[in-house]
């Protein structure tokens, strides 16, 4: 759901960067702000357990970090946001951030790494695989596992308590050169939810359908009617976002005895799948052609930006009939929209997409650049402490987040007229920042935001629906294989092209043998090879 700028801003943009760092640099060297700690004996100062940095310093020390925020981050400045005014007054610690968009991060990444000159460390990039190990290897990223060891206790607890964290990171040569990011909630494996207006369904004598059959009658009664009262036919009985994981059609497909997801790769009976090369796969998008071609589906689901769909879900009086949407209560008069979950196919099939838990590589990269890396591993664990990695999702306590008795926290709700997500927005960087909110946090109920809570309730009601396996993300793979992998890029290409063809022009039998020809010319056997050295171990 990135929207890519042009590629004259993006280069006018890494200039900029480029020059930013640069000069911070020059300054380094300059002699006007501090020497590295590891050569001032003034800010040192060993601790009873021999860690030789205890916060606050005596003397303020800088670094200088490139971070990557979500869109709905407004300030230009992470130093303006109250935590880190507060870590910054904890540490004596100060840093010169570089905010960048997280829609133009591949693009900075790789200028900032070409030009030779780099920041301390990069925050917020969520970058793994084939990029991650080529940074790696060119010698652009420091291994942290003995500074993990000496200077990140917060982080050493965890990962003993949860090694799944642990083994997410660590490299295929043993080493550790980013850091984790977890929100370890359940309803990450499941995160899209069918909702079906019943409302509707009372008006036109339906049901809430049961089959996939029951759903195309349905959504033909829904075709042409005016619900809303507003005078148009504005109806659309189906809509979603194409090719998402949180917001997209795909776990209809399990209807149809197949699981395809973003890699349309899944596992069943330890054996790894394809989706497009399945026989059910057919059967999948004929049915969706089907819905297209009457109408049935939104025209302009291979088209839609999230904003668009977005202010579908939102507009002032409901217009979508069947709606992708993690929770009911974000669409216009949401309580009148049910689940609409494990529909059965015309072969009695059924199920529901599942997905990996939500733990993340490269969320903090430390650079051969940095003079003082212990410092800034002393200074980055303080994210990984239970406290500030609730208030990096929701705010500082006292502004975000309402510390209790029990220990236990609760959210402050959003001020009038402003959002809960802009909210929480305006006070922290949220789900672009390295922190760890383990799973016990879910099953012992320490802190769960109300929209967390309707995540729960819908994932519970999908649990029993899931089948199949996906790839598991936190494998990591040898360096060989990312970049044989990375050769693969048209095939994922053409898979989204043909699924559309099919769905907007329907499939003959000569289109599907062409279709299965086509893929195995661009290498969906080896493609599977290398992916089942590692996930069908």
């Amino acid at each position: 759901m990135k929207k890519w700028f042009s590629l004259t801003l993006v280069v006018v943009l890494i200039l900029s960067l480029l020059a930013a760092c640069s000069s911070d640099k020059e300054t380094k060297q300059g002699g006007n702000k501090p020497a590295s700690p590891s050569a001032t004996e003034d800010v040192v100062q060993e601790s009873p357990s021999g860690d030789k940095y205890v916060f606050p310093l005596k003397e303020q020390q800088t670094l200088d970090i490139l971070a990557f925020k979500g869109s709905s981050i407004k300030v230009r400045d992470y130093n303006e946001f109250e935590l880190f005014k507060r870590l910054e007054n904890k540490t004596n610690v100060h840093i010169n951030w570089t905010l960048a968009d997280e829609t133009t991060l591949m693009e900075k990444l790789n200028l900032v790494f070409a030009s030779g000159t780099y920041p301390d460390a990069i925050y917020g990039a969520m970058v793994g695989g084939t990029s991650l190990s080529s940074w790696a290897k060119q010698g652009i990223l420091i291994p942290l596992n003995d500074l993990i060891d000496n200077y990140a206790p917060n982080l050493k607890k965890i990962f003993e308590k949860h090694p799944e964290y642990k083994a997410a990171v660590t490299h295929y040569d043993g080493n550790i050169y980013s850091l984790p990011k977890a929100v370890d909630a359940p309803f990450y494996q499941a995160p899209d939810t069918m909702w079906i207006n019943k409302k509707w369904l009372d008006q036109v004598g339906l049901p809430v359908p049961t089959t996939t059959d029951e759903l195309y009658e349905a959504l033909k009664a829904f075709k042409g009617k005016d619900f809303n009262g507003n005078g148009k036919k504005d109806e659309i009985p189906m809509s979603f976002l194409y090719n998402s994981h949180w917001l997209g059609g795909f776990s209809l497909s399990n209807s149809f005895g197949i699981m395809d997801n973003f890699s349309h790769t899944y596992i069943k009976d330890h054996k790894l799948m394809f989706a497009p090369q399945q026989e059910e796969y057919r059967d999948y998008v004929q049915y969706m052609h089907t819905l297209y071609s009457e109408g049935l589906v939104d025209k302009e689901m291979f088209t839609q930006t999230p904003q668009v769909y977005f202010s579908r879900l939102q507009n002032e009086v409901p217009v979508v009939g069947v709606a992708s949407y993690p929770i009911n209560s974000y669409l216009t008069n949401g309580d009148e929209y049910v689940p609409l979950l494990g529909l059965k196919g015309p072969k009695g099939e059924f199920g529901w997409k599942k997905e990996n838990p939500g733990i993340w590589v490269g969320a903090f990269m430390i650079t051969s650049s940095n003079k003082s890396p212990e410092l800034t591993m002393k200074w980055i664990d303080s994210h990984y402490d239970s406290e500030m990695s609730l208030e990096i999702q929701e705010g500082p306590v006292g502004l975000g987040l309402k510390k209790l008795d029990d220990g236990k926290y609760e959210d402050i709700p959003a001020p009038n007229g402003m959002d809960n997500v802009e909210f929480r927005a305006s006070m922290a960087p949220g789900y672009n920042a390295p922190n760890i909110i383990p799973s016990e946090n879910y099953t012992d109920n320490i802190f769960i935001t109300p929209r967390e809570t309707e995540e729960l309730k819908a994932y519970k009601l999908k649990e029993p629906l899931l089948k199949y396996e996906p790839l598991n993300s936190v494998l990591v793979y040898d360096a060989a294989d990312y970049e044989e992998l990375e050769k693969y890029g048209d095939l994922s290409t053409y898979i989204s092209t043909i699924f559309a063809d099919f769905v907007i022009n329907g499939v003959t039998d000569e289109k599907w043998q062409k279709h299965l020809e086509q893929v195995k010319k661009l290498g969906v056997d080896k493609f599977l090879e290398i992916h089942s050295k590692y996930q069908l171990k």
